[in-house]
Protein backbone atom coordinates (compact mmCIF):
# COMPACT_ATOMS: atom_id res chain seq x y z
CA UNK A 1 0.00 0.00 0.00
CA UNK A 2 1.36 3.42 -0.92
CA UNK A 3 1.76 6.16 1.67
CA UNK A 4 -0.96 8.11 -0.14
CA UNK A 5 -3.40 5.20 0.04
CA UNK A 6 -2.64 4.67 3.72
CA UNK A 7 -3.30 8.35 4.44
CA UNK A 8 -6.60 8.36 2.52
CA UNK A 9 -8.76 5.52 3.80
CA UNK A 10 -11.36 6.13 1.06
CA UNK A 11 -8.82 5.73 -1.81
CA UNK A 12 -8.33 2.30 -3.39
CA UNK A 13 -5.38 1.92 -5.76
CA UNK A 14 -5.12 -1.02 -8.11
CA UNK A 15 -1.81 -2.89 -8.08
CA UNK A 16 0.83 -1.02 -10.04
CA UNK A 17 -1.21 2.19 -10.22
CA UNK A 18 0.77 5.41 -10.52
CA UNK A 19 0.95 7.65 -7.48
CA UNK A 20 0.96 10.89 -9.48
CA UNK A 21 1.10 12.34 -12.98
CA UNK A 22 -1.61 13.02 -15.56
CA UNK A 23 -5.06 11.88 -14.49
CA UNK A 24 -8.56 11.58 -15.94
CA UNK A 25 -11.50 11.54 -13.50
CA UNK A 26 -14.65 9.58 -14.34
CA UNK A 27 -17.86 9.52 -12.35
CA UNK A 28 -19.34 6.06 -11.87
CA UNK A 29 -23.15 6.23 -11.55
CA UNK A 30 -24.59 7.67 -14.75
CA UNK A 31 -21.29 7.59 -16.67
CA UNK A 32 -20.09 3.97 -16.44
CA UNK A 33 -22.81 2.35 -14.34
CA UNK A 34 -26.50 2.53 -15.30
CA UNK A 35 -28.33 3.36 -12.07
CA UNK A 36 -31.75 3.84 -13.69
CA UNK A 37 -33.27 0.82 -11.91
CA UNK A 38 -32.55 2.30 -8.48
CA UNK A 39 -33.72 5.89 -8.96
CA UNK A 40 -37.04 5.02 -7.25
CA UNK A 41 -35.18 4.98 -3.90
CA UNK A 42 -34.64 8.74 -4.24
CA UNK A 43 -38.22 9.76 -5.00
CA UNK A 44 -40.41 11.36 -2.38
CA UNK A 45 -39.62 13.32 0.73
CA UNK A 46 -37.63 10.59 2.49
CA UNK A 47 -34.84 9.37 0.29
CA UNK A 48 -33.62 5.83 0.91
CA UNK A 49 -29.91 6.34 0.32
CA UNK A 50 -28.89 2.97 1.78
CA UNK A 51 -31.30 1.15 -0.53
CA UNK A 52 -30.08 3.24 -3.44
CA UNK A 53 -26.43 2.47 -2.85
CA UNK A 54 -26.73 -1.19 -1.84
CA UNK A 55 -28.64 -1.90 -5.08
CA UNK A 56 -25.64 -0.63 -7.09
CA UNK A 57 -24.19 -4.13 -7.38
CA UNK A 58 -27.09 -4.91 -9.75
CA UNK A 59 -26.33 -2.06 -12.14
CA UNK A 60 -25.66 -2.95 -15.74
CA UNK A 61 -22.73 -1.08 -17.24
CA UNK A 62 -23.11 1.48 -19.97
CA UNK A 63 -21.15 -0.02 -22.88
CA UNK A 64 -20.18 3.52 -23.92
CA UNK A 65 -18.87 4.17 -20.41
CA UNK A 66 -16.77 1.01 -20.50
CA UNK A 67 -15.43 2.03 -23.92
CA UNK A 68 -14.70 5.53 -22.66
CA UNK A 69 -12.64 4.25 -19.72
CA UNK A 70 -10.82 1.77 -21.97
CA UNK A 71 -10.02 4.45 -24.56
CA UNK A 72 -8.01 6.70 -22.24
CA UNK A 73 -4.34 6.70 -23.20
CA UNK A 74 -2.13 4.43 -21.11
CA UNK A 75 0.07 7.34 -19.99
CA UNK A 76 -2.90 8.77 -18.06
CA UNK A 77 -4.10 7.35 -14.78
CA UNK A 78 -7.87 6.88 -14.46
CA UNK A 79 -9.63 7.71 -11.21
CA UNK A 80 -13.23 6.74 -10.55
CA UNK A 81 -14.45 9.52 -8.23
CA UNK A 82 -17.89 8.64 -6.94
CA UNK A 83 -20.14 9.94 -4.18
CA UNK A 84 -20.95 6.35 -3.22
CA UNK A 85 -20.21 5.91 0.49
CA UNK A 86 -17.10 4.09 1.62
CA UNK A 87 -19.18 1.21 3.04
CA UNK A 88 -19.80 0.30 -0.63
CA UNK A 89 -16.07 -0.26 -1.29
CA UNK A 90 -16.15 -4.06 -1.56
CA UNK A 91 -19.27 -4.15 -3.76
CA UNK A 92 -17.97 -1.33 -5.95
CA UNK A 93 -14.54 -2.89 -6.39
CA UNK A 94 -16.17 -6.23 -7.25
CA UNK A 95 -18.47 -4.54 -9.78
CA UNK A 96 -15.55 -2.72 -11.42
CA UNK A 97 -13.57 -5.97 -11.66
CA UNK A 98 -16.53 -8.02 -12.96
CA UNK A 99 -17.16 -5.42 -15.66
CA UNK A 100 -13.45 -5.00 -16.43
CA UNK A 101 -13.58 -1.23 -15.96
CA UNK A 102 -10.20 0.35 -16.60
CA UNK A 103 -9.20 2.40 -13.58
CA UNK A 104 -6.17 2.92 -11.39
CA UNK A 105 -7.83 4.52 -8.40
CA UNK A 106 -11.30 4.37 -6.85
CA UNK A 107 -12.31 7.19 -4.51
CA UNK A 108 -15.47 6.87 -2.42
CA UNK A 109 -17.13 9.31 -0.02
CA UNK A 110 -15.67 8.78 3.47
CA UNK A 111 -18.00 8.10 6.36
CA UNK A 112 -16.60 10.87 8.54
CA UNK A 113 -14.21 13.78 8.17
CA UNK A 114 -13.80 16.66 5.77
CA UNK A 115 -15.64 16.24 2.53
CA UNK A 116 -17.91 13.48 3.83
CA UNK A 117 -21.09 15.45 4.34
CA UNK A 118 -22.93 17.96 2.22
CA UNK A 119 -23.33 18.17 -1.51
CA UNK A 120 -21.44 15.83 -3.83
CA UNK A 121 -19.73 18.82 -5.47
CA UNK A 122 -18.17 19.77 -2.12
CA UNK A 123 -16.96 16.21 -1.55
CA UNK A 124 -15.48 16.00 -5.05
CA UNK A 125 -13.83 19.43 -4.73
CA UNK A 126 -12.17 18.25 -1.51
CA UNK A 127 -10.92 15.10 -3.25
CA UNK A 128 -9.49 16.95 -6.25
CA UNK A 129 -7.48 19.11 -3.85
CA UNK A 130 -6.18 15.91 -2.25
CA UNK A 131 -5.38 14.44 -5.68
CA UNK A 132 -3.42 17.54 -6.63
CA UNK A 133 -1.57 17.49 -3.31
CA UNK A 134 -0.65 13.84 -4.03
CA UNK A 135 1.00 14.88 -7.31
CA UNK A 136 -1.77 14.19 -9.81
CA UNK A 137 -2.32 16.59 -12.71
CA UNK A 138 -6.04 16.45 -13.49
CA UNK A 139 -6.42 16.79 -17.26
CA UNK A 140 -10.11 15.89 -17.71
CA UNK A 141 -13.21 15.09 -15.68
CA UNK A 142 -16.46 13.55 -16.93
CA UNK A 143 -19.67 13.62 -14.88
CA UNK A 144 -23.45 13.49 -15.32
CA UNK A 145 -24.24 16.21 -12.76
CA UNK A 146 -24.02 19.74 -14.14
CA UNK A 147 -23.34 21.14 -10.65
CA UNK A 148 -20.21 19.00 -10.46
CA UNK A 149 -19.19 20.00 -13.99
CA UNK A 150 -19.49 23.65 -12.86
CA UNK A 151 -17.32 22.87 -9.82
CA UNK A 152 -14.63 21.20 -11.97
CA UNK A 153 -14.57 24.17 -14.31
CA UNK A 154 -14.26 26.56 -11.34
CA UNK A 155 -11.14 24.55 -10.41
CA UNK A 156 -9.71 25.02 -13.94
CA UNK A 157 -10.32 21.40 -14.91
CA UNK A 158 -11.50 20.65 -18.44
CA UNK A 159 -14.83 18.91 -17.82
CA UNK A 160 -17.32 17.12 -20.05
CA UNK A 161 -20.96 16.57 -19.21
CA UNK A 162 -22.86 13.41 -20.11
CA UNK A 163 -26.63 13.31 -19.71
CA UNK A 164 -27.90 10.43 -17.58
CA UNK A 165 -31.34 11.85 -16.89
CA UNK A 166 -30.82 11.51 -13.12
CA UNK A 167 -30.36 15.22 -12.42
CA UNK A 168 -32.48 18.14 -13.44
CA UNK A 169 -31.77 21.69 -12.44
Amino acid sequence: MTAVAAAHHNWYFRDGAPSGGPLVILDLDGVISNATHRQHFLRGERKNWRGFFTSARLDPPYETGLALAASIAEDYAVAILTARPNYMAADTRSWLAANEVRHDLLILRPRHGRGSGGPSADFKRHEIHRLRAAGFEIKLAIDDDERIIDMYRSEDIFALYTHSGYYER
